[in-house]
């Protein structure tokens, strides 16, 4: 390590360049260059002082870097505009933005120049380019030891790990990998052949390439294979398989496995691909380090890069089929010990990712609960559908208290094996005291109508609403649209209208409690007019309310002068047939007039009072805008038309 307290000493040597000197006067040049060799803390230290040419030729022999090298290290101190002296490790090519940086800097007499070849015993180059090679050298040789340390850090965590399962093969083909019957000729449908899983030769009856069957042995479901005409047969997948590592971590070790089908048997050929390192740190939380093996065999830190990330890469898929043999001594004493991977692996049988269910066994107590309880869709989605907000109480010890349901409810729901989506409706429908909520509940799912139907259920029971979307579903399904296609494709749709009926039939004030509103015999047509229905009336109270803002103010600001005056709209059409032949957006300032946010008037001519000439805006008892046509601004004429009436009429008026 270079010592920069005693190199400061060093910084500024007082050096001065005559002013005769060519290099002054050179304009191809931007700095110059002059070397020294010290000795410095006991070290022999080669000293560049780099001066700037145009303020050594202004006579400011101060210099902009003094670089400093020793042992395979460099240094530089460098003078920033501010004047204030900073230390930079950058390579001499990077002291300056510029490109072309080393090709403007010149020695300042050839001594200089010999003086870093021979510091750096390289006669084969100049001065600058041997000063380079040195230091692109000591990158290149720091660039090596922080790899090899990497390496030895990865070579290290990679030790200790124990063998893999020997039976992992015979598990693969036994348990996982597909299963065929092997066979070479079959007679009039029957045909002696090999089962893949288990090796046994049996008959078969109604044998068919391609068609399937089960082992009498091993029970596995069979697809069969003639020989002849099954080419060449190939399967891969990913298997997963968990360890203790001598530091007590697990390590979940990701294998790729290929296998093709040689001699009646699949010739399984295995390797690791992954291993993800997985730990609890004093604090509780769950953390993961994860290495791939790359193509020349080494290991390294991350995770395994892919060239397209939204396309699927089965060299960098982690999720696989669980070897669960040896869970029960792996994960005892860990935090861990109870968790129901196995059980969860058991049921669903297909690959799986281990990590996210170990973390969120840790953040869920009740995930354990769920699994040996029997509802094992809720355990999926509580661990790798983080989209859903979880709606348990893993507070609570008995089923339905978790659940958030009623104790008659918990049986239904694991016969479902119901999802968090399902679970969050029937949590509603529950605390609503919704009456055959289970029946409810089973139609949704059947018809798929995966929306929430409490707005519904406020005016009717579970039963009738089924009964009336069905028939009405049969009686709308062969209708078309407004613009042509199939309207109601689907009972959802029927649902979603009738939803969107209720709610304008609430909002118009109807009686819900009469069956003639409430279950219209014609739902689109009832929907159509009661639509048309809530368009009259929120038009009719807002030409209402508009009527009651002008009438307000009419006659109050009535003016005319040089041949010009003040006319109010008499409708909310007008407006928007004023922003029509003016082309601009009046009309759509008419919901803030009859809200009395605004008010819109008319400026017109008087030989032409029915022609649109000018639209003003008053807002807060001022003029907000005064617009012509296509949006233009007031001409001097109109201009002072509206002072004289802003003075006389609209400040004199009272408030609207």
């Amino acid at each position: 390590m270079l010592d920069k307290k005693s190199l400061r000493q060093y910084a500024d040597p007082g050096l001065t360049i005559p002013q005769g000197h060519g290099l002054l006067h050179a304009p191809q040049v931007s700095y110059i260059v002059r070397t020294a060799v010290k000795i410095i803390s006991h070290r022999r230290t080669l000293v560049l002082y780099v001066y700037d040419r145009k303020q050594a030729a202004a006579g400011n022999f101060t210099p902009v870097w003094t670089m400093f090298h020793a042992g395979g290290e460099y240094i530089t101190l460098a003078v920033e505009p501010d004047g204030k002296a900073r230390w930079r490790t950058a390579r001499f090519v990077k002291l300056d933005n510029d490109y072309f940086f080393t090709s403007k800097c010149a020695f300042y007499s050839s001594q200089d120049e010999q003086r870093v070849c021979s510091f750096f015993h390289d006669r084969d180059h100049g001065g600058i380019a041997a000063l380079t090679h040195a230091q692109q050298t000591i990158l290149d040789r720091r660039l090596q030891k922080r790899l090899c340390q990497r390496e030895q850090k990865v070579m290290v965590r990679m030790s200790g790990l124990p063998t893999l399962p020997r039976d992992l093969g015979d598990w693969l083909r036994r348990d996982i990998l597909p299963a065929y019957f092997l066979y070479s000729h079959a007679r009039h449908g029957k045909a002696t052949g090999v089962c893949s899983a288990c090796g046994d030769e049996f008959v078969l009856t109604d044998v068919k390439h391609n068609g399937t069957a089960s082992c009498p042995h091993c029970g596995r479901e069979l697809t069969m294979k003639a020989k002849g005409r099954m080419g060449k047969l190939f399967d891969r997948l990913t298997c997963q398989v968990i360890q203790r590592t001598k530091a007590g971590e697990l390590v979940i070790r990701i294998i790729k496995v290929n296998a093709p089908i040689q001699n009646d048997e699949p010739q399984i050929a295995v390797w690791e691909n992954a291993r993800q390192f997985v730990r609890v740190d004093p604090e509780g939380r769950i953390l993961c380090d994860c290495y791939y093996e790359t193509w020349d065999g080494n290991w390294k830190q991350g995770e395994r890069p892919v060239f397209y990330p939204y396309s699927y890469n089965f060299y960098a898929d982690t999720c696989g089929y669980l070897y669960r043999k040896n869970l029960p001594d792996v994960l005892l004493g860990t935090s861990w010990q109870y968790c129901p991977l196995a059980d969860y692996s058991d049921h669903f049988q297909r690959p799986m990712e281990v990590y996210p269910f170990l973390s969120a066994h840790l953040r869920h107590p009740r995930l354990e609960h769920l699994v040996k309880t029997g509802f094992f869709r809720l355990a999926s989605d509580l661990v790798y559908r983080i989209e859903y907000s979880s709606g348990l109480d893993e507070t609570q010890n008995r089923t339905h208290r978790i659940l958030n349901v009623a104790a008659e409810d918990v049986a239904f729901l694991r016969e479902l094996d119901v999802g968090m989506e399902n679970l969050q409706r029937m949590q509603v429908y529950y605390r609503n005291g919704v009456k055959d909520r289970q029946k409810l509940l089973t139609w949704q799912i059947d018809r798929k109508i995966n929306m929430d139907l409490s707005s519904i259920l406020a005016h009717t029971t579970p039963h009738k609403l089924i009964r009336y979307a069905d028939g009405q579903y049969g009686l709308l399904r062969g209708r078309e649209g407004k613009y042509g296609g199939l309207h109601y494709d689907s009972i959802k749709t029927v649902v979603r209208e009738y939803i969107d009926y209720l709610e304008m039939c609430v909002k118009l004030g109807y009686d819900l409690r009469n069956n003639f509103v409430l279950f219209p015999k014609d739902l689109q047509k009832s929907h159509d007019r009661t639509a048309q229905r809530m368009k009259i009336k929120i038009d009719m109270k807002m030409r209402e309310n508009f009527q009651k803002a002008y009438k307000r103010i009419k006659g109050q600001l009535d003016f005319e002068l040089d041949g010009m005056k003040i006319v109010y709209p008499a409708s909310l059409d007008e407006i928007i047939t004023e922003g029509h032949a003016l082309h601009h957006c009046v009309g759509g300032y008419v919901s803030k007039v009859a809200a009395r946010k605004t008010m819109i008037l008319f400026l017109r001519r008087c030989e032409a009072a029915d022609k649109p000439f000018y639209t003003v805006e008053v807002l807060n008892g001022e003029v907000a805008q005064v617009r012509g046509i296509g949006n233009c601004d007031a001409t001097p004429e109109v201009n002072a038309f509206m002072s004289r009436w802003k003075r006389q009429v609209l400040h004199a008026a009272p408030a609207a």
